[in-house]
């Protein structure tokens, strides 16, 4: 009898196998012959579940925002003051703490990067942008709502502003990773907040 096979455990093997391959040559090497190859599968096999090259990588950003999602479920304390917890929601994006997470960062940077020169993935470059956008205003107003940002403070300009320092917090931590441990990245993080409550 035929081994049954579990099409989610499949997807997710598929997945990391192009993960990896990003991560160590970037998206132009990502083909779906060489994630078959990576994953120990055939191209059709890969192909069934992913038909075109589009399908994975849209998929493959979605995977990153679900673990984050998934982070942030676990990330409030609610003994901790709200400094404390709007710093972990941002430690929550720009992750320094295992080699995943910060594969998980380079591979969001590579996706931003090839997004900007490919008109296909415009529209999930934006959605993310507009996701990283709220979360800045969620994390904003909790701060706001606790004291720390005054009551008539623009929350839409600075989550604009909160979201530029995330990124580039993202982007340097993915270039120089010699400078950007998990202790230099919160050090950032606490500063930039500090520098924005009252």
């Amino acid at each position: 009898m035929p081994k049954k096979i579990d099409h989610s455990e499949r997807r997710d093997e598929i997945v990391e196998a192009m993960f990896r391959i990003i991560h160590e040559a970037g998206f132009e090497n990502a083909t779906l012959r060489q994630i078959a190859k990576e994953a120990d599968l055939s191209l059709g096999s890969v192909q069934h579940f992913f038909p075109k090259q589009k399908d994975i990588y849209v998929l493959a950003m979605d995977v990153v925002y679900e673990r984050f999602e998934d982070r942030m479920q676990n990330v409030i304390q609610k003994d901790a003051e709200t400094f404390d917890n709007g710093v972990r929601m941002i430690k929550q994006i720009v992750q320094a703490d295992t080699a995943e997470e910060r594969m998980e960062n380079d591979i969001w940077m590579k996706f931003s990067i090839m997004a900007t020169m490919n008109k296909e993935y415009r529209e999930t470059k934006d959605r993310l942008r507009t996701i990283n956008v709220n979360f800045a205003k969620d994390v904003l107003k909790m701060l706001q709502a606790n004291g720390y940002l005054d009551d008539d403070a623009d929350i839409d300009r600075i989550a604009n502003s909160l979201t530029v320092f995330i990124h580039g917090l993202v982007f340097e931590s993915v270039i120089y990773t010699d400078l950007y441990d998990a202790q230099a990245i919160e050090a950032e993080i606490r500063q930039y907040l500090q520098s924005i409550c009252k």
